[in-house]
């Protein structure tokens, strides 16, 4: 049964079709590997390892600094030959360079993972893998997997509803891993023993819930959700209201509400670092979009410059005019092809001159269509409009912190005024002043 749920939405063409058939792909890795620090939310990791220094597969490069962060392995084994500031989707970042050996040899797993790990142990396993949220919030996992002692989970929530447009890497993962992701399920529940389990799917994507709910025939707490195909259909707070009828409050965490919300693809990891001891060393990424001769799902090695996946998808067929790390919402725009794919690169999506909006702005209009598709009801042309002035406070005031980012008030602007940037650029300035007090 497929669920209503209201507005606050677009609907965007999903250009999904070149894709969606496609097979995941197993590709070796480049001769040259680049790592940054910083593949999360908070503080970046601090590099351990030195210029000429030998790794293998599942070397711990960067160390976790602080309680939000997340460690950083090598996915190759070979030699770091540069270790330097580079500017990525970020920022500037410390990044570890790496020769790749062609040899693939591993690190032994961690000896603590197994059939048989203490609940209380998976917080720390998942930490020392370095998971972070794959669904491209990248929030580092075990942080979820350790709520405050007042806080009850009684909710686990998968998140595939993949509503961002040209990716499918979520899709085909459901469709080949799924018995991987319900066994990370099942380490999360014994964490917790919740009450109950939602997979979240959009309605496009129903061989993935059938295949799901093949697999975790014998879990009864499982239930499948297909929910109405929209964007921003996947956002953790509005899955979790579908999903549960519950309102995450402003400023609040799924916790407080008792849930736990995750990529489908993070409950994959999690399979493995607790059951295999491995740690986060590839995911997979669609690399799509219309100047590509053959667009693929793959499976990537983290590290890898994009540049390096254009030729094994058949070069252009048409120069690109945009490269967009993730999609046409919430992605951002890359300009060196030397970017590496990380912890949260869903999808890589290249655009045409044709597809490219470059339209000049204009005045704001008083249309409120971004106030009608906000999905958390906020008032973003107010907030942009508070930025630009550099009235910081009242940008906070007006509830920037708690824009989800989904780009919807950008997307239906008719005045092409960048409001996804400007919220975006004062919920930075709104943290540096934080940072200040």
């Amino acid at each position: 049964m497929r669920l209503k749920t209201k507005q606050k939405a677009i609907f965007p063409k999903l250009n999904k079709a070149r894709t969606h058939d496609k097979p995941i792909e197993h590709i070796d890795a480049p001769a040259i590997m680049v790592y940054p620090m910083s593949m999360h939310i908070g503080a970046p990791a601090k590099p351990i390892v030195e210029v000429g220094s030998t790794v293998k597969v599942g070397t711990l490069i960067g160390e976790a600094q602080g309680f939000i962060s997340a460690n950083i392995y090598s996915s190759v084994s070979g030699e770091v030959i540069l270790i330097e500031d580079r500017e990525i989707i970020s920022g500037v970042v410390t990044c570890l360079i790496v020769k790749n050996d062609g040899q693939y040899t591993e690190e032994p797993p961690f000896p603590e993972a197994g059939k048989d790990v203490a609940p209380e142990l998976v917080p720390e396993l998942i930490r020392r893998a370095g998971i972070a949220g794959m669904g491209g919030a990248t929030f580092p996992t075990d942080v979820k997997m350790r709520p405050a002692e007042d806080k009850k989970i009684d909710t686990i929530i998968l998140n595939g509803a993949e509503c961002e447009p040209y990716s499918t890497s979520d899709f085909r993962m459901m469709l080949e891993y799924a018995d991987e992701i319900i066994e990370g399920v099942r380490v999360i529940d014994g964490v917790f023993n919740v009450d109950k389990i939602y997979i979240g799917i959009e309605d496009d994507a129903k061989e993935a819930g059938e295949r799901l709910r093949e697999v975790a025939s014998d879990f009864d707490k499982i239930e499948i959700k297909v929910l109405e195909a929209k964007y921003p259909q996947g956002s953790e707070k509005q899955l979790i209201e579908y999903c549960t009828g519950r309102q995450v409050p402003s400023g609040g965490l799924p916790a407080d509400v008792g849930c736990v919300v995750s990529n489908v693809g993070t409950f994959q990891a999690i399979y493995r670092a607790v059951r295999l001891g491995k740690p986060l060393v590839e995911r997979v990424t669609t690399i799509t979009g219309t100047p590509i001769v053959d667009p693929k799902n793959l499976l990537v090695r983290i590290g890898t410059p994009i540049d390096d996946l254009i030729d094994i998808c058949g070069g252009f067929q048409e120069a690109p005019r945009k490269v967009i790390h993730g999609g046409p919402m919430m992605g951002r725009t890359i300009r060196d092809g030397s970017v590496p794919i990380s912890k949260g690169t869903t999808h890589i999506t290249f655009l045409t001159a044709s597809e490219v909006d470059d339209e000049e702005r204009m005045d704001c209009i008083r249309c409120s269509e971004c106030l009608n598709v906000c999905p958390v009801s906020l008032q973003p042309i107010l907030i942009s409009n508070a930025y630009e002035r550099g009235d910081i406070e009242k940008a906070e005031h007006l509830g920037a912190m708690d824009c989800i980012e989904c780009g919807n008030c950008s997307f239906i602007c008719p005045s092409k005024i960048p409001l996804l940037d400007n919220i975006r650029k004062a919920k930075t300035a709104i943290k540096q002043n934080a940072k200040a007090v």
